[in-house]
Formats: C-alpha cells, sequence, structure tokens
C-alpha cells in the first residue's frame, strides 16, 4: 500500500481548518473580540448578548477543532469546522442587518 495518498487527503484537510481558523481570526480581530463592548444604541441587550456569546463560541469551536486536528480526529474537526462556519455567517447576518457593530 503506497501511503501517499492518504498524506496528501491529510494534508487537504489540515489546509483548510487552517484557513478556517485564520478567516475565524480575522473575523474576530474586526469585530474587537475579547474587549468590552462599547455601549453603542446599536450594540446593547440582546443584539450585544448575542454577538457576544457568538465570538466566545466561535472562538471556542475554533480551538476545539485544531485540537481534533492534531489529534487525528478529522471527522470531528470537519463537523466543527462546519458549525463554526454556520456561526460565523449568522455574526455576519447580524452585522449585515445592522443589529451590531
Amino acid at each position: 500500500i503506497d501511503p501517499q495518498p492518504l498524506r496528501k487527503r491529510i494534508a487537504d484537510i489540515t489546509d483548510v481548518l487552517m484557513r478556517e481558523e485564520a478567516d475565524t481570526a480575522r473575523l474576530l480581530a474586526e469585530r474587537g473580540a475579547g474587549r468590552k463592548p462599547a455601549p453603542t444604541p446599536l450594540r446593547t441587550g440582546i443584539a450585544a448578548a448575542g454577538a457576544n456569546e457568538l465570538e466566545a463560541t466561535i472562538a471556542d469551536l475554533t480551538a476545539q477543532m485544531i485540537a481534533a486536528a492534531d489529534e487525528l480526529k478529522f471527522e470531528l474537526a470537519a463537523r466543527l469546522r462546519d458549525e463554526v462556519q454556520e456561526l460565523k455567517k449568522d455574526l455576519r447576518a447580524m452585522e449585515t442587518a445592522g443589529h451590531v457593530r
């Protein structure tokens, strides 16, 4: 058995996961995740709590995704990646709708 094709597929998977991690880092940096949100009319109440919770969940799941990939648990990493992508889509939709900045 030639392990070459398997190595390539693992490299492809890890590349996808690393791109997802980079996208998450960029999104959270743009949003200023980790700092206390400024009290603005657009970022108060439920919208602010929702956005802040989404940011924290995205960061946590991304860390779990990378840990799963490091442990060669690629199916789990892929499921986490899909969930992170959906959460980021929701966060971006909130921004587009003007609910948060």
